[in-house]
């Protein structure tokens, strides 16, 4: 039997109105300074320092996505008093102009500086670390054997916290990974004249000792993210599946829930026999591997894709307007044959929240899912126009469905010229560190009770080594990826910032590609290329698989 492999747009994620009943209880400054005025400084409105600062602070709120409660308002301030804040009588995040100031002094890093303070005083909001410490306040009186409620140590606590998590956000939203919030705190102690302690708060050498291991234990976080975006890039779905919840354990966002059920419907696929999928999934397993798959498995896959669909519904509950979960519940309903549901989260859903949330490639790749819908009903011509629609509007996905519907041939992957060098990121082939694996003793992470991380980054340019080990099977997935600002080229000249087609003029199409909101990653036999929103190179890795 002859199949027809059609790709499917599974969106994958490397960013308002709410209502909600909460208790106020006054304020979380950063550092309040002792003896300094009460009295509430002037507005800073549609200055050039506000309105940078407001951009910075609504692609952490985006990046958040979390509109279940209402938004607090942003504000600049002149005042010399707490640095930055968050005030839940007001529903107001404050940024002292001193402080926009001394963030400035950090040049290229200024805007991951702000995005630190900011993205600080969110996670206060959305932690409710105000709560807490209102709650708390109104009980001190009480002790409970040597203890006391809003004790120092819960200050620190707090504070830590809002650095772990205010890191990760910022970094989700694009600012890269900022590890220099001690320095941070000991700039602006200086400029406000305070002293190292402070009443109520940690001292300023405490803080920045908690702020180095904060940024650690967040860089590891944020490597455990990037091995689940990688090795569901790479079909390796199960892993990938846990990889996501050791972060959603920790932060809640719309793009984790998102990219688990993604995870666990490219899963699923290995539970179909190839003759009842005719079309090709971007991120599927090989339908030639599920050929052993019996038609028992029919129960195990709905499961799973029910599941994923539950993680699709939470993303959303999150952010009503986050387009890509709509097209991914839409696609896992299209897996379970309920083609009504999966016309109406395409056609309706996706669409519309496409617009409100100013997602245009997701209004494409909904196009392209409602065209295989046609394909697999038989009614080609109608997919033809819906695919050929979107590849004129520059979606490689249709493009390539495409050519697929109209039986024309596609770009093979381009062998390695002879005597070409083995493909290198840092000086380094993956082949000759997989053999004996480096990695940071202090970062071996437990992600399941049978899966162990590893990282390593001592290499001369940015870049990362991860691997992770699964102790029941004994597989080993190694990736080598090269992290912003990598300045070297892989084996055949291509270097970040070239285009698709300067990619596959080396390469050729790739085997498989792996559709996310902004662009699109490329996956070949043993490396991948992640592109962004204007179709340039971002990223890249290398990668091998073993088994002990």
């Amino acid at each position: 039997m002859r199949y027809t492999n059609i790709l499917l747009p599974i969106m994958l994620l490397l960013p308002l109105l709410g209502f909600a009943q909460e208790r106020s209880f006054g304020t979380l400054p950063l550092a309040q300074k002792p003896g300094a005025s009460a009295l509430r400084g002037p507005d800073l409105k549609d200055s050039p320092q506000y309105v940078r600062s407001l951009a910075i602070y609504n692609k952490l709120v985006q990046a958040r996505g979390d509109f279940r409660y209402p938004v607090p308002n942003f504000f600049m301030r002149r005042e010399e008093r707490r640095v930055a804040g968050i005030d839940y009588d007001r529903l107001e995040i404050v940024l002292e102009e001193k402080a926009y100031e001394v963030c400035v002094g950090f040049g290229e890093e200024s805007e991951a500086a702000i995005a630190f303070l900011l993205g600080h005083e969110l996670t206060h909001y959305y932690e409710k670390h105000v709560w807490q410490k209102g709650f708390a306040a109104e009980y001190k009186d009480l002790e409970i054997g040597s203890m006391k409620l809003d004790s120092l140590a819960d200050a620190a606590r707090r504070e830590t916290e809002a650095d772990y998590l205010g890191g990760f956000l910022a970094y989700s939203a694009g600012f890269g990974l900022f590890d220099k919030g001690g320095e941070v705190l000991a700039r602006l102690y200086k400029a406000y004249g305070m002293p190292e302690n402070i009443p109520g708060y940690p001292s300023l050498a405490d803080r920045q000792a908690l702020g180095k291991r904060t940024a650690e234990k967040l860089s590891s976080l944020v490597d455990v993210f990037d091995m689940a975006n990688l090795l569901t890039a790479t079909g390796k779905y199960a892993e990938a599946y846990e990889f996501y919840r050791y972060v959603l354990m920790q932060y809640q966002s719309r793009e984790i829930y998102n990219n688990l059920g993604v995870a666990a419907v490219l899963d699923a696929l290995q539970y179909f026999n190839p003759n009842e999928l005719k079309f090709r999934f971007p991120l599927e397993l090989d339908l030639e591997s599920s050929a052993s798959k019996g038609d028992g498995m029919a129960n195990v896959r709905e499961r799973i894709l029910r599941q994923a669909i539950l993680h699709f519904d939470a993303a959303i509950s999150l952010d009503p307007n986050y387009a890509p979960a709509y097209v991914n519940k839409a696609c896992a309903y299209a897996l379970l044959d309920d083609y009504t549901r999966a016309r109406f989260y395409a056609s309706a859903e996706a669409k519309q929240a496409a617009q409100r949330g100013q997602y245009p490639k997701i209004a494409r790749d909904a196009d392209v899912l409602l065209g295989i819908l046609e394909a697999r009903e038989g009614r080609t011509a109608q997919a033809d126009t819906l695919f050929r629609n979107a590849a004129q509007q520059g979606d490689y996905l249709a493009a390539y469905n495409l050519k697929v519907l109209r039986n024309e041939p596609l770009s093979p992957e381009r062998a390695a010229p002879a005597g070409l060098v083995r493909e290198r990121i840092a000086g380094k082939a993956l082949s000759d560190l997989s053999s004996e694996p480096p990695f940071d003793p202090g970062k071996k992470v437990a992600v399941g009770s049978a899966l162990d991380f590893y990282q390593f980054t001592g290499f001369d340019q940015p870049a990362r080594l991860f691997y992770s080990h699964n102790v029941k099977t004994g597989d080993l997935h190694f990736y080598q990826l090269t992290a912003p600002g990598y300045q070297g080229k892989t084996a055949r000249g291509i270097g970040l910032g070239q285009s698709r087609a300067d990619i596959v003029a080396q390469y050729g199409e790739p085997g498989k590609t792996v559709e996310t909101p902004r662009g699109q990653i490329m996956v070949y036999k043993a490396m991948l290329f992640v592109l962004g929103a204007d179709g340039k190179l971002e990223r890249w890795a290398n990668y091998a698989s073993e088994q002990l």
